[in-house]
């Protein structure tokens, strides 16, 4: 098992009169090679607990294991560990800052200690891999359009050879294509790579095409935990969060309330499209 998250607490300044609960009690297994999604409101905790998986944060109670070991043990190398466990912040694009985009692909594997030539080769194989042409690595990343940006991005974390990809938000700001660009980006190297993903989103369209397992946390707490489809058919709990399920959800349980004879497990809409197209 890749990531165990055992009994995982964590309050904002705590001992002040602004003490804030922002985790509390979570526990939770990623298993290797899995594409989990994350969602809930803001504040719920998302990026706080994401940001444990990394250590950047430590916990106030509770801790996280990975592939067996405690990574807030004295002993353990988190430099190591964020080589291994890789996160793309919300905007990453506004963390690149080397001249050019090769040299900005460099900086993560040559900061956890790899030779100069697995530097060189892993940034060359990470550019390939988010489909920057050779043409751009001399480039500025400032003179790059924003999804250019934001695959440079995530060549940087790429290039540190991660077994676990965190993306927080991935598409933000982004149009249409460039959202379908990156998301189809992401889900390609989960399935070609291997890579176990995890996807924080607000998007329940982009969470419902993509992820294989979904995680909704509520005031810091898991308020459920399943696959798409058995979390979005209790689309009304979702609703009481303030969260809502795909449009497609709604539009085949009006099919259905006017006795038309679809299944209620869709949530994809090529997969509706099919349905209606079977029974009209």
């Amino acid at each position: 098992m890749s990531i165990i998250i055992d009994h995982l607490s964590y309050i904002y300044e705590e001992g002040t009169a602004f003490e804030r609960v922002a985790l509390a009690d979570i526990n939770l297994v990623i298993n290797d090679n899995e594409f989990v999604g994350i969602i809930g409101h803001t504040g719920s905790g998302k990026s706080t607990l994401i940001q444990h998986l990394n250590g950047l944060i430590k916990p106030t109670g509770g801790t996280v294991y990975y592939n067996g070991n405690d990574i807030f043990d004295k002993d353990y190398s988190l430099r190591k560990h964020r080589g291994k466990v890789g996160i793309v912040f919300q905007y990453p694009e506004y963390q690149l800052f080397e001249t050019t985009v090769i040299e900005d692909v460099k900086f993560g594997p040559r900061n956890i200690g790899m030779s100069n030539l697995d530097v060189d080769l892993a940034a060359f194989e990470a550019l390939k891999k988010v489909k920057i042409s050779d043409d751009l690595l001399d480039a500025s990343p400032l003179e790059l359009s924003g999804g250019e940006k934001r695959r440079v991005a995530i060549a940087g974390i790429l290039a540190m050879k991660p077994e676990v990809l965190i993306l927080d938000e991935p598409t933000a700001g982004l149009d249409p294509r460039g959202r379908d660009e990156i998301l189809g980006l992401i889900s390609e190297l989960h399935r070609d790579n291997n890579m176990t993903v995890i996807l924080v989103s607000h998007s329940m369209e982009d969470v419902a095409r993509y992820v294989e397992r979904l995680v909704v946390l509520n005031d810091g707490r898991i308020f459920a935990d399943g696959s798409p489809e058995a979390v979005y058919k209790n689309y009304q709990a979702l609703e009481m969060l303030g969260l809502a399920a795909p449009q497609t959800v709604y539009l085949m349980k009006k099919l259905m309330e006017q006795g038309i004879d679809v299944p209620e497990n869709i949530i994809k809409p090529d997969e509706a499209i099919e349905a209606i197209s079977k029974v009209l």
